[in-house]
């Protein structure tokens, strides 16, 4: 008779992407061993008992989607490669198909947690990882890595992971204050047979990805354009918007929109804590016509990235509405990607 628990998804889990999210890490040598690194994970994953978990769609268990903690299955996929060339050879990383060798495959995946150890020639070490979206967000895994790089250097966790799903329970009945439709959830369009989901799918294949890299020289530069004072976060966002924008030669009068992730654990009332272990995180969507974005300069972009940033989806109310909309209509929760959008997002909080 095998054991096991049962964790809800809460409404921000089954909002979130039906996605694997793929991280690494590179270390330069000196670095702990592989032996030192597995230890660790292992006494670590006994506190995050969601990543070795199994997602269920609830038919057979709850009723609702959830995570079987236990039982027959389950468990973290753990690799080691060796790599025959030096770290440093490869850094800084850029975008290459041969990332691909360098994590666990996430064209469904046995597991909803993967880690590689591969290790170079010259002793230097890249962590890779991948995770199911719906079990964590960045905040979530900033607090995983935190706790097992406590574990290899023998020290123990200090605030261990809240998977309390009452903390995120909507109001009954279900009250949304806000339009949710065309912003985080797919919006609905007439047709013959009445309104229906317009949803339109992008292979992955068809997007380039790059990175850019901007010293502090160029980014204390582009503030000293600004007319008042905004975070790196903004001014970067804000200056990021208006090039893709212009690029993409949008027509004056179409509405121009960027896509936010926000952390919603100390914007709820009472706040949750940092340690809460899932999902949190909302859509702040600030958005301006295409000829005022452009001929506004970067201190009016900055402006509607600032003022968009702090009110839309940021307070206890707009987080609270999206659970009743999504309790009300039982959503799916995809996420719409409208045209002229731009996405950023801000995890931040990965360091002890």
């Amino acid at each position: 008779m095998w054991w096991y628990h049962l964790l809800s998804l809460s409404v921000f889990d089954r909002f979130t992407s039906n996605i694997h999210i793929v991280m690494l890490f590179a270390f330069v040598p000196p670095i702990a061993s592989n032996e030192s690194l597995i230890d660790g994970l292992k006494r670590t994953l006994v506190h995050f008992p969601a990543l070795t978990a199994q997602l269920s769609d609830g038919r057979e268990h709850s009723r609702r989607p959830c995570l079987v903690i236990g039982g027959e299955g389950g468990g973290a996929l753990l690799l080691e490669a060796a790599v025959a060339s030096n770290l440093l050879d490869h850094l800084p990383f850029e975008p290459s198909r041969h990332f691909k060798l360098l994590h666990p495959l996430t064209e469904e995946p046995e597991h909803l947690f993967q880690v590689q150890l591969n290790r170079f020639k010259c002793g230097g070490l890249v962590i890779a990882m991948t995770f199911h979206h719906q079990v964590a967000d960045g905040q979530s895994m900033s607090t995983f890595f935190v706790a097992w790089g406590r574990a290899v250097r023998g020290l123990a966790i200090e605030k261990p992971p809240v998977f309390d799903r009452s903390l995120l329970k909507p109001r009954s009945p279900p009250k949304y204050e806000f339009p949710h439709r065309g912003f985080e959830f797919l919006p609905l369009c007439p047709n013959q047979d009445g309104l229906s989901l317009s949803e339109r799918n992008i292979n992955p294949s068809d997007i380039a990805n790059i990175v850019l890299r901007y010293p502090l020289e160029y980014i204390a530069k582009l503030k000293a354009e600004l007319n008042r004072k905004y975070t790196t976060f903004e001014t970067l966002s804000a200056y990021l918007w208006r090039k893709i924008t212009i690029a993409r030669g949008l027509a004056e009068q179409e509405y121009a929109t960027i896509r936010i992730s926000v952390n919603g654990r100390r914007r709820l009332q009472p706040p949750l804590p940092d340690e809460f272990f899932g999902n949190v995180v909302l859509v702040a969507l600030p958005g301006a016509k295409v000829k005022l974005l452009i001929e506004g300069g970067l201190s009016e972009a900055a402006q509607i990235v600032h003022e968009g940033y702090e009110r839309s989806t940021t307070t206890t109310s707009s987080h609270l509405s999206i659970s009743g909309r999504f309790m009300a209509t039982r959503s799916s929760g995809r996420c719409t990607r409208w045209k002229g959008t731009c996405c950023r997002q801000r995890w931040r909080r990965i360091a002890g």
